[in-house]
């Protein structure tokens, strides 16, 4: 058994955990000899081997073997009180190789949403590219044509220049050279627009994921001094430390003190868990990258607050 158990586990470890409850259904077939087994985790099919057992609701008690919300079921009764023990520490490792595939799933879709994040970032780009190009390119002929101009009326071709038009002229020339050297410097990331911050957080924490949670947000928009992707990430490792933390009844509040280029979130729950270190690690490492200051009080319940720059009105 132990060892049957070790070559599930390695499957699992090496093809993912989809691999590993395959193997576990087809050592259950194998060590009981039977005409088939399946795998149901909350009343949902997640592997069947050989030909498919009754129900569970319709299975009788020998040919079921629980472990929570996880359900081996044989096709024929078990009634051998050590090969029930066997089963039963399938059906515990079914349980553990459950969660695995959960997390192997969101794993997933979080690498799906990046890259749909990183493919915006590049059209964004592309865009910023486009609009550089158009915008030198009306500039730059109409620039030539008055530096052409400038170099005429100082070689004296349009006669004698007084000192008041000759300061002009400089000036004129000065403001030209400047704007060719602009010219010659492509966009970068900062040219872009901020993001309104409420979107974000209204998306992450919205009433159908987060059922405890109350958004507090003002009603003009709170423009930060980051990029989009950060901003994400950051609200992301935010909600790892809250869901890390057992946290519930979850305020979010957003201040916007007036006078000042800075926004506060600020974040009140009760927790059942201490903080995870790796979620306050990652949060932390995402304030620093957008220049934010995080403060985190931990008494009867939890206090963060995050102290970000925003754009002024």
């Amino acid at each position: 058994m132990e060892r049957t158990v070790s070559v599930i586990a390695e499957r699992a470890l090496h093809h993912g955990a989809r691999a590993g409850l395959d193997a576990l259904v087809e050592a259950a077939v194998r060590l009981m000899e039977t005409s088939g087994a399946a795998l149901y985790a909350g009343g949902r099919r997640v592997a069947l081997v050989g030909l498919e057992p009754p129900l569970p609701s319709r299975a009788h008690p020998l040919q079921l073997l629980k472990d929570g919300h996880t359900t081996l079921v044989l096709g024929e009764p078990c009634v051998e009180t050590e090969d029930r023990q066997h089963l039963s520490r399938l059906a515990g490792l079914g349980s553990a190789l459950l969660a695995s595939l959960d997390r192997e799933e969101s794993a997933r879709g979080e690498s799906k949403r990046l890259r749909q994040e990183r493919m915006r970032l590049r059209e964004r780009l592309a865009h910023l590219e486009r609009a550089w190009s158009r915008a030198a390119h009306d500039l730059r002929t109409p620039l030539l044509v008055m530096q052409g101009y400038i170099d005429m009326m100082n070689k004296g071709m349009a006669g004698v220049l007084t000192p008041s038009m000759q300061r002009y002229l400089e000036r004129m020339a000065r403001a030209a050279s400047e704007m060719n050297v602009r010219l010659q410097q492509r966009p970068t990331g900062e040219d872009a627009p901020a993001e309104d911050s409420r979107p974000l957080l209204s998306a992450t924490f919205a009433p159908g994921r987060y059922d405890s949670v109350r958004l507090e947000l003002p009603s003009r928009p709170v423009r930060i001094r980051a990029p989009r992707s950060d901003l994400v990430l950051m609200i992301r490792a935010m909600e790892r430390l809250l869901s890390g933390a057992g946290a519930s009844e979850v305020v979010l509040r957003v201040e916007v003190p007036e006078g000042l280029e800075t926004c506060r979130w600020i974040v009140q729950a009760r927790t059942e868990l201490p903080l995870p270190e790796r979620a306050r690690a990652s949060l932390e490492r995402m304030a620093r990258r957008c220049s934010a200051r995080m403060s985190v009080s931990e008494g009867a319940g939890l206090e963060l607050t995050v102290v970000l720059p925003r754009l002024p009105d």
